[in-house]
């Protein structure tokens, strides 16, 4: 892969280092290692004890931008007042809009948005050759970005992961993608998805997360718990997880004379509910729920698992996962799955051929997909070497993230973002004021009655 210019790409995440958010880190890795240059801002530092060991080897400079409004009242009024001094053409549209969007929402998230972008343009920006703008999630680092973007003239793109993209109003969903200079998303079903909402036109492309190949590959090493086989399922203790389903299903097995131990690794709001279905079912002797852990520490039970499980589910507000990047690393280790057919997971476990597949938040159904694993071993073996192969063949996280710092480079350079990834886009580009007089105004007084299609609770 050729250079980049010597320019920077400004990477908005809304909060760095994430121990759950392991793929942008191995993304700003190897986009270094491909010679683009970043500069991270943040909106968030989580504060979280434990941070992946891969983060110590980030090059890319680290600027937080205020997330608490009200904490940082002073500095948020001294640079959007000085912004509004300096660009007044370019800041009173964006300000206007994002005060009518906030209006019409019934929410403060768009004008906290605009003015985090604001300070962003001119407090943090300056000096560090930043010449585009690419944000993670497409619900609140993006519409920083898509401000930020408004108040520089410089161009955007995003990436789209999950509830990010289904929990979100669709008009601005729509307008964020038609002003992107292009975006990525995990799996094929976000991206028809975001075309349908978008159109057909726009360049929206579906990149896979991707996996290091040479960190997660098949290795068997013994359990303590050899005398039975050993059950593995991780992920935070979120709903769409699906981990009562699974407890209940475990439950089941247990009835019908089964053994096994399991280990649920994730943490989570949901920890103490699970702890209390735990012992109501009777698992306290197999089933055992463990705290967050980096990738190294999940390598070690990896290792001494028989199969892997994750019970993933489409909540009632449309939140639901993309590809799980653990799905993605148990059959990298050759571990044989079992997970649900929602969303983009069918594009990585092919039923029967890479792992086995079950209907959602049905326990009984997810209890006999660990019969069928845990009763024929032969099969569980043939799944587990098929889902290595299908991870080498199209989750190899090098090939992936090689696509999107050709997307970026292309950007850069204002080119269509067209070519090799076998889809057309836009390349154009235009200064400051040409873009600012381009860029939507309200369409309605705030004070009139029109009312926005009802969006779901989440920060845009």
């Amino acid at each position: 892969m050729a250079h980049a210019p010597d320019k920077v790409f400004g990477f908005i995440l809304k909060g760095y280092p994430r121990l759950s958010e392991t793929f942008i880190v191995n993304e700003i890795l190897l986009l270094e290692q491909f010679g683009l240059k970043l500069h991270i801002f943040a909106m968030r530092n989580p504060g979280e004890a434990k941070v992946h060991e891969s983060v110590a080897r980030v090059r890319a400079k680290v600027t937080y931008i205020p997330d608490y409004f009200w904490r940082f009242f002073f500095s948020f009024i001294s640079t959007n007042v000085r912004l509004w001094w300096d660009r007044p053409q370019l800041y009173w549209p964006a300000f206007r809009f994002a005060l009518w969007r906030s209006l019409r929402q019934r929410s403060s998230s768009t004008i906290k948005r605009f003015a985090q972008a604001a300070y962003l343009v001119q407090s943090s920006l300056p000096g560090t050759e930043v010449a585009h703008f690419h944000a993670h999630f497409s619900h609140g680092p993006t519409t920083v970005a898509y401000f930020a973007s408004w108040l520089t003239g410089m161009r955007y793109s995003f990436s789209a992961h999950a509830k990010d993209i289904y929990l979100q109003e669709h008009d601005f969903l729509r307008e964020k993608i038609h002003r992107a200079a292009f975006v990525v998303t995990c799996t094929g079903f976000n991206r028809d998805y975001l075309l349908r909402v978008a159109g057909s036109d726009e360049p929206v492309f579906r990149v896979y997360h991707g996996n290091d190949l040479q960190l997660f590959k098949p290795e068997r090493a013994t359990s303590h718990h050899h005398d039975c086989p050993v059950i593995l399922s991780v992920g935070r203790f979120v709903p769409k997880k699906g981990f009562p389903v699974l407890l209940h299903a475990l439950h089941k097995l247990r009835q019908e004379g089964w053994h096994f131990y399991c280990n649920i690794i994730g943490g989570g709001p949901l920890q103490d509910e699970l702890e209390q279905l735990r012992r109501r079912l009777g698992l306290d002797d197999c089933v055992e729920l463990k705290r967050q852990m980096s990738q190294n520490e999940l390598l070690t039970y990896y290792r001494q698992t028989d199969v892997f499980v994750l019970a993933c589910e489409v909540q009632n507000d449309g939140d639901r996962d993309g590809i799980p990047n653990v799905l993605v690393e148990a059959m990298a280790m050759g571990i044989p799955v079992l997970s649900t057919a929602i969303s983009g997971i069918p594009e990585l476990v092919e039923h029967g051929v890479s792992g086995w597949l079950a209907p959602e938040k049905d326990p009984d159904a997810l209890a006999e997909g660990l019969k069928t694993l845990l009763g024929q071993p032969e099969l569980a073996q043939h799944l587990g070497r098929a889902g290595r192969a299908k991870v080498e063949r199209d989750f190899d996280a090098q090939r992936n993230v090689e696509k999107i710092g050709t997307l970026l480079r292309r950007a850069l350079a204002g080119t269509p973002v067209n070519g090799e990834l076998g889809e057309t886009g836009r390349g154009h580009q235009v200064d400051a004021l040409a873009r600012a007089r381009e860029w939507p105004q309200p369409r309605t007084s705030p004070g009139t009655k029109a009312r926005a299609e009802k969006s779901p609770a989440i920060s845009v």
